[in-house]
C-alpha cells in the first residue's frame, strides 16, 4: 500500500504544541479532519513533553497519515491525566499508517488509574484500530492503565511492522491488590491476510501478543521477553471465532515466575473462549524457554504444531496450575498434528489443571 497525500494536504500541525502542558486533542483532531498527511515534531529540544491527549483522537477518513516529522526519531503522544478513554480510535477509516510515535498511557498520572477496565463502559487501552489496508511501522505503545496497548478489530489486510509493545497494565501486587488492571501489548481479534512481524514485547502484565487468527495471518520474528513483571501468556495463538494462521521464528523468554505460557495453542483457559477450538493454525519454528509452561496446546481442533523448541521451564505462577512444564497438550483432535513430547494437561477455567 502506498499513501499518496493530495496537493495542500500535508500539515505539521502547529497549532498542537508539545513543549507545554496544555491538551494537544482539539487541534490534532482538526488536523486530522483536514489533512491527509499529519507530521508530528519528536523531540529536539528541552522541555519536550509530547502532545497531551484530554479527549480521544480519531481519524475518521481514508488514507491517513499520522507520523513523525523527522523519523526515525519518534513524536509522542501522552495520555492527559483526565483522559477517560482511549488515546486513538479508528472505526470508519481504510489504507491509513501510524508510524515514528510512541503512545504513552500515563498510566501513573492518569486519574483513572486505579479503576478497573470493562470492557462495556471503562476503556483504557492506548490505541483502538479496525479497517482494512491500515499500516503500523516503527510504533511504541506503552504505560496503558489496562486492557491493552493497541488492540485490532474488524479488521483485514493491515501490517504490524517493527514496533514495540511494553509495560502495559499492572498486576494487583503493584496496584495495592486491585485486580482487573493487567494489560496486553497486542491484542489482535481477527487477522485476515495480514502481517505482525518483527515487533518486541515485554513486560506486559496480561497476554503479551494475542491472535484470534485468520485465513492468510503471518505472525512471524517476534520478540516477547519478560524480566520484571509477571504476564499470564507471552504468545496466545487461536479463538473458536477466527480460523487460519501460521506462526513461526517467534522468541519467547521469561525469568522465573514471570510468564505463565510462554506460547499457548488455543485458550481453553480463559472463559472468554466458552471451551471452543482454534483451527487451522500453524505453529513452527518458534522458541520458547524459562516461561513455567514454555508450551501449551489447550483447544486445537485442525492445524499443526511442530519443530518448536522449549527449554528450562520454572516456576509455579501459571493459570489454574502449579507446575512447570517445558511442554503440555490437551484438549486437541488428532495426535498427528502434534510434535511429540508433551504431558497430557488441561487448564480448564475454575478447575485445577488435569492430571
Amino acid at each position: 500500500m502506498a499513501l499518496t497525500a493530495q496537493s495542500g494536504s500535508v500539515t505539521t500541525c502547529g497549532a498542537a504544541n508539545p513543549y507545554d502542558n496544555l491538551p494537544d486533542d482539539q487541534a490534532l483532531q482538526a488536523c486530522l479532519d483536514a489533512y491527509d498527511w499529519i507530521l508530528l515534531e519528536p523531540p529536539s529540544k528541552p522541555g519536550y513533553v509530547g502532545y497531551l491527549v484530554g479527549d480521544t483522537l480519531k481519524i475518521r477518513h481514508d488514507g491517513v497519515l499520522l507520523t513523525s516529522a523527522n523519523s526515525p526519531r519518534k513524536a509522542t503522544l501522552i495520555a492527559a491525566p483526565e483522559l477517560l478513554d482511549s488515546m486513538l480510535r479508528v472505526t470508519s477509516a481504510d489504507n491509513y499508517e501510524l508510524s515514528f510515535l510512541t503512545f504513552d498511557g500515563n498510566r501513573e498520572r492518569r486519574d483513572v488509574r486505579d479503576k478497573t477496565c470493562d470492557i462495556a463502559t471503562r476503556n483504557r487501552r492506548n490505541v483502538e484500530l479496525s479497517g482494512s489496508g491500515f499500516r503500523v511501522r516503527y510504533v511504541e505503545s506503552t504505560r496503558a492503565v489496562c486492557g491493552s496497548g493497541m488492540t485490532i478489530g474488524s479488521a483485514r489486510d493491515f501490517q504490524v511492522i517493527g514496533s514495540a509493545f511494553y509495560d502495559n497494565g499492572r498486576q494487583p501486587e503493584e496496584a495495592g491488590g486491585i485486580s482487573g488492571l493487567w494489560a496486553d501489548g497486542l491484542t489482535v481479534f481477527g487477522c485476515v491476510r495480514s502481517t505482525i512481524r518483527d515487533n518486541a514485547f515485554w513486560d506486559n502484565t496480561d497476554v503479551d501478543l494475542g491472535v484470534n487468527g485468520g485465513a492468510s495471518c503471518s505472525v512471524y520474528r517476534n520478540t516477547i521477553t519478560h524480566t520484571w513483571k509477571y504476564a499470564f501468556g507471552g504468545l496466545v495463538i487461536g479463538d473458536p471465532n477466527d480460523s487460519g494462521g501460521e506462526f513461526s521464528g517467534n522468541v519467547v523468554s521469561s525469568g522465573f515466575n514471570l510468564l505463565g505460557f510462554g506460547i499457548i495453542v488455543g485458550c481453553h483457559p480463559w472463559g472468554a473462549c466458552n471451551g471452543g477450538f482454534a483451527s487451522n493454525v500453524s505453529v513452527h519454528d518458534n522458541v520458547a524457554t524459562g516461561a513455567v509452561v514454555n508450551l501449551a496446546v489447550d483447544g486445537l481442533n485442525g492445524g499443526t504444531v511442530q519443530n518448536n523448541t522449549m527449554s528450562l521451564p520454572q516456576g509455579t505462577r501459571v493459570l489454574n496450575c502449579a507446575v512447570s512444564a517445558n511442554y503440555t497438550a490437551g484438549h486437541f483432535f488428532d495426535l498427528r498434528s502434534l510434535q511429540p513430547g508433551y504431558v497430557n494437561r488441561t487448564y480448564d477455567v475454575g478447575a485445577p489443571c488435569l492430571p
